[in-house]
């Protein structure tokens, strides 16, 4: 009596059993489906190029890369992420190079950043004398999704004044693209584990 109640219950219970398996891989293989239009999530990081030019009295370019993720939200995009840059300054007198380090932050379409950078400014004069600066740059504006940026940037020198560059303005203006391809393709964009 006591193995018929046994059966009975294991054969009312297998039933239950499979279904909660075939229930657990369905909602495991809907959630790398990814289907669901209101979905809210980060995507994992990638290092994507990072390309501008701007303007401080005279026209510079920017390249370099980006740890790059985006957020995908159902009204809005935001991005974020530490990047690593040169600006490069060329002019009929000399070449100015500023390697540098900065983290950038936006949403929809406001965007916020902060770098400094090391000026080098190489046999700026005959006697091949060398210049060095060193700014903090805080930088807002507007972007595109962190797609395209179009920022306002003020540089605080954080050298001493005897060896600063005089052709480094105060006042910049960048526009840079963050070229990462998730943004083309957000749905299958490979996503941040919770």
């Amino acid at each position: 009596m006591r193995i018929a109640k046994i059966i009975r219950t294991g054969l009312f219970c297998l039933p239950l059993l499979a279904a909660q398996v075939v229930w657990a891989q369905e909602a495991e293989q809907y959630d790398t489906v990814r289907t669901r239009p209101f979905d809210r999530f980060w995507t994992k990081p990638r290092l994507v190029p990072k390309i501008g030019m701007g303007t401080q009295e005279r026209v510079f370019t920017e390249i370099g890369f980006q740890w790059h993720n985006i957020y995908r939200h159902p009204l809005t995009l935001a991005s974020k992420g530490p990047y690593a840059t040169v600006d490069f300054f060329l002019d009929d007198k000399n070449f100015l190079i500023g390697p540098k380090l900065g983290y950038e932050f936006t949403a929809g379409v406001l965007g916020l950043a902060a770098d400094v950078t090391y000026f080098y400014d190489h046999n700026y004069d005959g006697e091949g004398n060398n210049r060095k600066s060193v700014v903090f740059t805080p930088k807002a504006g507007i972007s595109i999704l962190g797609f395209v940026d179009l920022f306002y940037g003020y540089q605080i020198p954080l050298s001493n004044e005897e060896n600063r560059i005089s052709s480094i303005y105060r006042n910049r203006f960048s526009l840079v693209f963050n070229l990462n391809r998730d943004y083309f393709n957000l749905q299958e964009a490979p996503r941040k584990r919770k």
